[in-house]
């Protein structure tokens, strides 16, 4: 059986990008959101070249490109200021064939929603769905496609349908995160800097519009008591950022992972992004792995004869990638933590290992070719 329609549970990310690229490929889809609108924290994005090449092969980097900018550089130092690499984004960006952007979640989010072409339905939460592809609302309502995929996030009601307890429990938190963005531009530009604190790590990207995002980890047994940023021994500039952030601008977040699983989909069911794995930050990877998960699966759909076997075919692709993932970021996360006199004198001797851990994740995986012009459709219009 061919695939004519599609049900995707969640509007973020992920779960647009695969709208984007389906409808693209002329398989009819609907979206089911459980908000009422399209929305995201108002916090920086970096899309790495590998996220590039899957909105390219789902024809959505255009939209894309109007609201991102290129990243021009990436400088990792350790706290006092001291640079361990500087990496030219720019040409590195030439040579994988796609840039990195910056860009702001609630703009990528609004362009992604206005450019997929999917009817997408808010205020539908969903409750439970079958293998054979019925999906039951909150509200009592039923719906039935050819295939559904659950890109509803960390807490996927998707997930629960189809796995048992023991896989769906995340692990316990061992780092806890606050990220910002402050209305002013960052001195460096359209950059990127990453800096190794007494704590862990924390970043700094100057977002389109003269705004700048900034983000702190530390281990959670640290966070103060009233939940505010734990900023002490860190260098000037970040506590600067940090006391510059609004208070609506601001947002806390216990980091947790979840161990993938290589078979998370039955019948004509399968998941995307975090509702199918979890990963820790570290990398910057979770949303790009979405977007990976839609180009990849829309091939796949696209050619099918057969939906459930694409869905399988999908699946076993993806799981060695994002299992590489789930264990380099556990890997970085480590890293980060040790004190920092043996962690930056181990970095400081091996800057092209630095710059390789940095930029390896980022790279386009082979087989994400756009569009041909005889089979591109335009989206239909909602």
């Amino acid at each position: 059986m061919s695939v004519r329609k599609a049900i995707i549970t969640g509007g973020g990310i992920g779960g647009l990008t695969l709208a984007g690229a389906l409808t693209r490929r002329g398989i009819d889809v609907t979206v089911l959101e459980r908000a009422d609108a399209v929305r995201a924290r108002g916090l920086g994005f970096t899309v790495w070249p590998n996220a590039t090449a899957a909105l390219h092969s789902a024809g959505l980097l255009d939209a894309v490109r109007k609201v991102a900018e290129p990243i021009t550089s990436a400088t990792l130092r350790v706290n006092s200021g001291r640079k361990l690499t500087v990496i030219d984004m720019a040409s590195w960006g030439e040579r994988v064939g796609f840039p990195a952007l910056s860009v702001t979640r609630p703009e990528l989010l609004t362009v992604l929603a206005d450019a997929c072409g999917a009817d997408i339905r808010f205020r539908c939460e969903v409750a439970s769905v079958t293998p054979q592809g019925g999906v039951r609302l909150t509200s009592g309502e039923e719906l039935r496609a050819d295939v559904v995929v659950g890109a509803d996030g960390v807490g996927s009601a998707v997930r629960r349908s189809l796995l048992p307890a023991h896989q769906n429990t995340l692990d316990q938190p061992m780092i806890t995160g606050w990220q910002g963005v402050v209305p002013r531009p960052w001195l460096g530009g359209i950059a990127l800097d990453m800096i190794f604190g007494p704590t862990g790590a924390a970043g700094i990207l100057g977002l389109p519009g003269d705004r700048t995002y900034w983000f702190l980890q530390a281990p959670t047994v640290r966070m103060p008591t009233d939940g505010s940023p734990y900023t002490e021994g860190w260098s000037p500039v970040i506590k600067e950022l940090v006391a510059a952030t609004p208070a609506d601008s601001l947002w806390r977040d216990d980091i947790r992972d979840r161990k993938p699983v290589s078979d998370w989909g039955r019948g004509a069911v399968t998941l995307l992004g975090d509702a199918a794995h979890t990963i820790m930050p570290n990398l910057g990877q979770g949303a790009c792995l979405a977007m990976e998960d839609a180009a990849v699966l829309a091939v796949r759909l696209a050619a099918a004869g057969e939906a459930t076997a694409a869905l399988r075919d999908y699946e076993k692709a993806r799981f060695p990638r994002v299992r590489g993932m789930y264990v380099n970021a556990r890997r970085a996360a480590r890293m980060q933590r040790l004190s920092p006199f043996v962690r930056d004198g181990l970095l400081s001797v091996a800057p092209f290992a630095l710059s390789r851990m940095f930029t390896g994740p980022g790279r386009p995986i082979p087989g994400l070719a756009p569009l041909a012009r005889k089979d591109r459709r335009s989206p239909p219009t909602r």
